[in-house]
């Protein structure tokens, strides 16, 4: 199927959810392939925006455990988890008979299971340290495992956001025979501003790359729902890439300013800098997945920059839980400058780090500890009843305490 394959450390989730909903709003139809999911594993497959049906996934998975259990090599050395799972959303996009699948990677490129598409074009975000014990200890040696995705005579295109991964990514692709294109270069948003209410920037191509599209763009006032600074650039790298896209297929033709503003203005991806209301207070809390320190740079950088009502917010306390096989001390240091006090607390599984152990590494990175708190809930109560009401909440480390703290807000009600 005609696939747009999304790799890179961080704003994966963000690219893909915005290219989904540019292409929906050109009426395309469109599946969206994403991992992990926030509540229901249900979340990672939408068709035209919309959950798949229980059945369909029921039906879906036996025939690939069939499928599994029926081959002498796979029954002897079993698919992981991720690749069975893969292979049933494949299963279920080839069924609903789509126009365009957008696909984010799981880790990495050169093995992850998504990598078995047979991209019209490969995009890949910024990379930062992150799954050092998988994809190597180095910034080259991460790249190069997400570089390895690209195909040959398929357009990659490459943020370009870090200049020292530039020449490693066009020897991959010259490796590859795939054809380098690096989005920084081609396109960036300016005017940028950011308010509770969205991010809003104007895009431009650059004279001196237009060679790459058919003629210089420059639209204005373009606005995603998608809250910080860093969504600016992740929205105007996939607005590059589709009007290249636009170039090279009859298919995409319908790519415009119009359909851009239509579509950036319908993203929907919870949990990155998420506004939530507490039911019982009316409070607000920032609900954001930043995991790695390359993550959490944008998202303080982007706190730091908006503004709500005219007035910059102010972050009174920070709920924090992360897992236990990232490199905790660098997070915790970029988190400094928010200078609010931390509820360290963890989630129920394996992975998380104790929140007594966070505490201990919160303190030795200067860092005030607030409390305690095993239970995600109970760290929340505490944040909110000890600051004050016009202050914001952030929860973050981990897109899965995003994702818990969610699910109390929007389905348990019990906060």
């Amino acid at each position: 199927m005609r696939t747009i394959h999304v790799l890179g450390t961080n704003g994966k989730g963000s690219t893909a959810a915005t290219i989904e909903a540019i292409l929906i709003a050109g009426g395309l139809k469109t599946a969206l392939y994403t991992s992990p999911h926030l509540i229901s594993l249900q979340e990672r497959l939408r068709v035209n925006g919309r959950l798949v049906a229980l059945d369909d996934w029921k039906n879906s998975w036996e025939r690939v455990v069939r499928a599994v259990d029926g081959d002498e090599e796979l029954s002897s050395d079993r698919p992981s988890f991720f690749e069975n799972f893969t292979a049933v959303c494949v299963l279920m996009m080839a069924e609903a008979e789509i126009d365009t699948a957008v696909i984010e990677a799981g880790m990495g490129g050169r093995y992850d299971a998504t990598s078995v598409c047979n991209p019209i074009a490969t995009l890949i975000n910024p990379i930062g340290m992150d799954h050092t014990q998988y994809l190597g200890p180095t910034l080259a040696d991460i790249a190069s495992e997400k570089f390895a995705a690209v195909k040959s005579g398929v357009d990659a295109f490459y943020s370009g956001d870090d200049v020292s991964l530039k020449p490693v990514f066009l020897e991959m692709c010259a490796a590859a025979g795939a054809i380098p294109r690096i989005l920084d270069e081609m396109a960036l948003p300016y005017n940028i501003e950011c308010t509770t209410d969205g991010t809003s920037f104007s895009y431009e191509t650059m004279k001196a790359d237009a060679r790459n599209m058919s003629s210089p763009l420059n639209i204005g006032r373009l606005v995603t729902p998608l809250l910080g600074t860093h969504q600016a650039y992740n929205a105007a790298r996939v607005v590059t890439l589709l009007l290249s896209l636009r170039d090279k297929f009859s298919d995409f033709a319908f790519i415009g300013p119009e359909v851009i503003k239509l579509g950036l203005s319908r993203v929907n991806w919870p949990c990155r800098m998420e506004l939530a209301r507490v039911s019982r207070s009316g409070r607000i809390v920032i609900l954001d997945g930043a995991h790695n320190d390359h993550a959490m740079r944008a998202l303080v950088a982007s706190l730091d920059s908006m503004t709500n009502g005219g007035d910059k917010i102010k972050i009174g306390a920070v709920v924090f839980a992360v897992m236990g096989d990232k490199d905790i001390s660098p997070i915790l240091e970029t988190m400094r400058p928010l200078d609010a006090p931390m509820y360290c607390t963890e989630l129920p599984m394996e992975r998380s780090e104790k929140s007594r152990d966070l505490a201990k590494l919160a303190q030795m990175s200067d860092i005030r500890v607030a409390g305690v708190f095993p239970a995600p809930a109970d760290a929340l109560r505490e944040a909110l009843s000890s600051t004050d009401p016009t202050e914001f909440v952030l929860c973050c480390g981990s897109l899965f305490l995003a994702g818990y703290i969610r699910k109390l807000l929007k389905y348990d009600g019990i906060l």
